[in-house]
């Protein structure tokens, strides 16, 4: 009798409850896995704010002010075949004070280098993403919506004060303008992209390191 019972081996209803919390436990499994290897890509977005908060401070130290002129400061994106994120000032027009200026061109800044009044431009001001998650790039223009849209419900106060902001480049005339604000943006999850979901962080000339949404 007891042999008899040893080998009956398992019911059609024993074997559907393990197939049963197989399943469960791959589904709770896929979840962690993709919020992990999300948030590992939000990595990038530190290291790359890191460079450029070091590269502004490099322009400071040698001509006591902070520009939009990312590239022409030396600024280099981490060597990545992929990159998630876009980074820089992508709606950012410097107005930067003309004497400020013209004290930094004559402490050694290159005449014509980092103009005063410089526009967005890719690859000087900003650079943009080259993958993402479902195939969805941070380009300009989901660059510049990301930060329109978690910033719409902020109350304003110009372009040169811009400790409320989330993009911006202070005046540089006073203490008080010799500010920035820095984002970067992307995509690093499948079920968060669009510019008003994506990942989206900001570094400032205090060195605030901040995530304002997470994207996954």
């Amino acid at each position: 009798m007891l042999k008899m019972i040893g080998n009956r081996g398992f019911t059609l209803v024993e074997l559907l409850m393990v197939v049963s919390i197989l399943g469960i436990l791959a589904s709770v499994s896929s979840v962690y896995y993709n919020y992990y290897r999300a948030k590992s890509k939000s990595t990038e977005a530190k290291l790359v704010l890191s460079s450029v908060y070091t590269s502004e401070n490099i322009m400071f130290n040698a001509f006591d002010m902070y520009s939009n002129c990312l590239d022409d400061m030396g600024f280099e994106l981490p060597t990545a075949s992929a990159r998630h994120y876009a980074v820089g000032f992508v709606s950012v027009t410097a107005n930067i004070d003309t004497a400020t200026y013209n004290l930094a061109v004559s402490n050694g800044l290159a005449t014509g280098a980092c103009p005063p009044n410089l526009a967005p431009s890719v690859g000087q001001t900003f650079y943009i993403a080259n993958t993402g998650a479902a195939n969805a790039v941070a380009d300009a223009g989901a660059f510049a919506a990301a930060i329109t849209s978690f910033s719409a419900s902020l109350t304003k106060s110009g372009a040169q004060n811009v400790s409320n902001n989330f993009e911006g480049l202070g005046t540089q005339a006073t203490p008080e303008e010799r500010v920035f604000v820095v984002p970067a943006f992307g995509y690093i999850n499948s079920d968060f992209i669009s510019p008003s979901n994506g990942s989206l962080w900001t570094i400032d000339s205090n060195k605030l390191l901040k995530q304002h949404r997470k994207g996954f």
